[in-house]
Formats: structure tokens, sequence, C-alpha cells
């Protein structure tokens, strides 16, 4: 008799794979929130300040973080937000989250880095 792995296709037919976070379960959204904020007032200094922003290698360097964020925890928030896996109170913060970056995108665009992926994302 040969050994042969359960695949995802056969635990989900026995109903042994949860089908996502349930309402108020999503973990570690609260640290992405405070991640994203903390972020998007690190680019509101960045580019009040002159000598900041003329700064290429300080630009680049906020920019490989600025990236990451906007491409890793707030896509992962995006989704937990459409699936309804926010609390009130995280679907609160998430939609000033989500004012604040399209404030700060022409900021971002000025100075060369990425634009907030915001499309599709309801307006409060």
């Amino acid at each position: 008799m040969r050994f042969r792995p359960w695949g995802i296709r056969n635990r989900r037919a026995a109903g042994g794979a949860p089908p996502g976070p349930e309402p108020g379960t999503a973990p570690g959204t609260a640290a992405d929130l405070d991640l994203l904020c903390d972020q998007v007032e690190r680019l509101r200094e960045l580019a009040g300040d002159p000598e900041q922003a003329g700064d290429a290698d300080r630009v680049y360097d906020f920019g490989i973080r600025w990236g990451a964020f906007l491409h890793g925890r707030l896509l992962r928030l995006v989704r937990y937000e459409r699936r309804g896996a926010l609390t009130a109170a995280e679907r609160d913060r998430f939609a000033d989250l989500c004012a604040q970056l399209r404030d700060v995108a022409p900021l971002a665009e000025r100075l060369g880095l990425a634009v907030p992926p915001l499309d599709g994302v309801r307006r409060r």
C-alpha cells in the first residue's frame, strides 16, 4: 500500500479546512493598522521636510518599507474587510486609514513612491 498525502482539496471535501477568518477573528489586524498609520505619518514627515525629501537614499529606504506595507499588509486588510472579518472598531479604523492613504497619495507620487492601491475600496 502506498502513502498518499491529503491535499487541500481532500481536506476541504472532508470539512477539515476552514473557509477563512470569521468576523472579529482576523489575526494581526490591529498591528497592521498601527503600522500602516505610522507609515502614513512618516510619509507626511518625509514629504514635509525639503531636506529629507531631497535625500535620494532616505527616500529610497522609506520607499522599500512603504511598498512592502502597501502591497502586503494593506492588501491583507482589504481582503479581510471584503470578507467581513473585521470588527466594527477595526472597520472604522480601516476606513480612516483609507481616507488618510487617499490624502497622502499625491505626496507618495511626488516622491516617486508606490501609490496606495485603493481601487474598489469603499469610501466613507
